[in-house]
């Protein structure tokens, strides 16, 4: 029988007056069940039902769905490490906590093409379910407040293969005063103490003191009221923690309500799920408005998941706000320009001759521009040009790829999410060649009917997994998988 932490033991005590001891030994006891893995794939390069039977026969995978979340499973049993394929390497799925995937799965997409907003976005697991549920048709601002979690959030979200994004390194504190009534849909997953009351040998609880926790309310309050601010009137805002302490849970959305009464409605989303996990009504003797009841707060013992809370909020009037101006600079100095007309049509012939592939029309489909620094060429959303052209980003869109004296080399981001689309420029290696080719080795003696020309081509194998970009060079095929993928 494992030994319970002491960390947990003094937070379970906190909850005494609201758990019976019934429950408390629940939670004691499903320590000892291991939480089964999460895995949502990704449908911008997947399709996702095909890919996860696929995978289920490959690996040797044991699945159950996750009925509140679309396109995702749990691993209840699997022969290797789900984290260890090529599939996992290429961004074809990502692997969650299944209590995680409860924000996201939360919203109503009501607009086609949705501003976005998610304030805290590191590591970015939810910002890519963003991205699946908007279709990649909507417009993400990715911010993270801490410059050390920025690249975490910008090689996800590059494997992952969105386009419409662009990463910001901001507090989101700010983004209320800067962008009053701007987004239809704000994400904010709190920094928080990750009370959560089911430790793992990865996210082991931490001994947290009710100083550390009323710091943390005060700073989830600004936040909050900041993301309630840039949220349009009628627009979704949803407020998660992986931490179930009420103060920094119901506490911080009943001081919000106080001080502005009647401007959000909190939405009662039960339905969607099949257990039952009601909000606080009190908690140490302070009551929170009736309402507050209708949020998420997952307990452990009752879903079966860490414990998390979310609420769901519609706007319903404007919030004082006392606008600012935003950070900004001239968008020349970044050197990206637009591609003139002549470069556009010599990319876009060269990519439908190579590979079989419209991409004026994934342009239009995706509001997409096609723009220039120096020999390297990038697709940028559009509507950060047409409303946020003066922000500075850290990250933005998708590199195309290098224009190299007239000659396309694409990029791997392009080739690994557009390359299930090629009908053409494609090289399938043998199976005994797979593995030196994931470890960035090439290949000698590649069998092929193709002369080799020095040309860019797909690599994929029998089972038609994408494995990125090779380039075909007599007597052997050279492996152009960036570093951090081998």
């Amino acid at each position: 029988m494992l030994k319970a932490s002491k960390e947990l033991v003094q937070s379970l005590q906190r909850f005494s007056n609201i758990l019976s001891q019934t429950e408390i030994q629940a939670i004691l006891d499903n320590q000892e069940q291991p939480l089964a893995t999460g895995i949502r794939l990704n449908p911008l390069k997947t399709t996702p039902h095909k890919t996860i039977n696929d995978l289920s026969q490959r690996y040797g995978w044991q699945l159950e769905p996750i009925h509140f979340c679309k396109n995702s499973w749990k691993i209840v049993d699997a022969e290797g490490s789900p984290g260890g394929t090529i599939e996992h390497r290429m961004g074809m799925y990502y692997l969650q906590d299944a209590a995680s995937m409860v924000p996201v799965s939360l919203f109503e997409f009501k607009t086609p093409h949705p501003f976005i907003l998610d304030m805290a976005a590191s590591p970015g697991g939810k910002t890519t379910h963003l991205l699946d549920r908007s279709g990649d048709k909507g417009f993400i601002i990715a911010n993270d407040g801490s410059q050390g979690r920025i690249p975490a959030l910008r090689a996800v979200l590059e494997t992952w293969g969105g386009i419409n994004q662009v990463i910001t390194n901001y507090p989101g504190e700010s983004f209320g005063g800067w962008f009053p009534e701007t987004f239809d849909i704000v994400l904010l997953d709190a920094p928080c103490s990750m009370e959560n009351l089911r430790p793992t040998p990865n996210h082991p609880l931490r001994e947290t003191s009710a100083d550390e926790r009323l710091r943390l309310k005060e700073r989830q309050v600004q936040l909050l009221t900041s993301g309630l601010q840039a949220l349009k009137i009628g627009g979704q805002l949803v407020y998660a923690t992986c931490s179930l302490a009420p103060e920094e849970d119901e506490a911080v959305v009943n001081a919000v309500l106080k001080k502005h009464t009647d401007a959000f409605e909190i939405k009662d989303v039960s339905s969607q799920f099949q257990f039952k996990a009601p909000g606080l009504n009190s908690f140490k003797g302070e009551t929170y408005y009736p309402e507050i009841t209708k949020a998420l707060r997952l307990w452990p013992h009752l879903t079966g998941l860490s414990g998390f809370f979310c609420v769901s909020m519609t706007k319903q009037r404007a919030i004082k706000t006392n606008k600012e101006p935003s950070p900004s600079r001239v968008f020349a100095t970044t050197h990206l320009k637009q591609a003139t007309h002549a470069l556009q049509s010599q990319v876009f012939d060269q990519i439908e001759e190579n590979y079989g592939l419209d991409l004026v029309k994934i342009l239009q489909a995706y509001a997409l521009a096609l723009f220039q620094r120096f020999d390297q060429l990038f697709l940028i959303p559009q509507r950060y040009l047409d409303q946020f052209i003066a922000l500075p980003y850290e990250y933005i869109g998708m590199p195309l790829g290098q224009w190299n004296h007239g000659t396309l080399i694409p990029s791997h981001a392009f080739v690994s999410r557009f390359g299930k689309q090629f009908t053409r420029g494609k090289i399938q290696i043998a199976e005994s060649h797979i593995q030196m080719w994931i470890s960035g080795r090439d290949i000698r003696h590649p069998q092929t009917d193709l002369a080799p020309k020095g040309q860019f081509l797909l690599v994929n194998d029998q089972h038609g997994r994408n494995l990125g970009m090779g380039k075909l060079l007599p007597k052997r095929l050279r492996n152009m998988l960036p570093r951090g993928l081998i």
